[in-house]
C-alpha cells in the first residue's frame, strides 16, 4: 500500500487486538521514500506505556508489515 504523510498507522497482527478493544501501536507517517531494509516509510510512534504522552520516536518500517487505521478498524 502506498501510504501518506499524515495517515495514521497501526502494525498489521494488531489488527485483532484492535476489533477486540486491546491496546495497540498507532503512528504517524512523516516521511515516504526508499530506505535501508527494503523499508519505505518513517512512523511516528508514541512510546507505550509512558505517563508522558509527549514522548514518541520515528521508526523506518516496511509499509507491508502496516496497516492503515481507517473506517475497517474503527466501526
Amino acid at each position: 500500500m502506498n501510504y501518506k504523510i499524515g495517515d495514521l498507522v497501526t502494525y498489521y497482527f494488531q489488527r485483532t487486538r484492535w476489533h477486540k478493544g486491546l491496546s495497540v501501536h498507532v503512528g504517524l507517517v512523516v516521511a515516504t521514500g526508499e530506505y535501508t531494509g527494503n523499508k519505505d516509510v518513517k512512523v511516528m510512534w508514541r512510546l507505550m506505556g509512558e505517563k508522558d504522552t509527549t514522548k514518541s520516536y520515528i521508526a523506518t518500517e516496511a509499509s507491508q508489515h502496516l496497516s492503515l487505521v481507517d473506517d475497517s478498524l474503527t466501526t
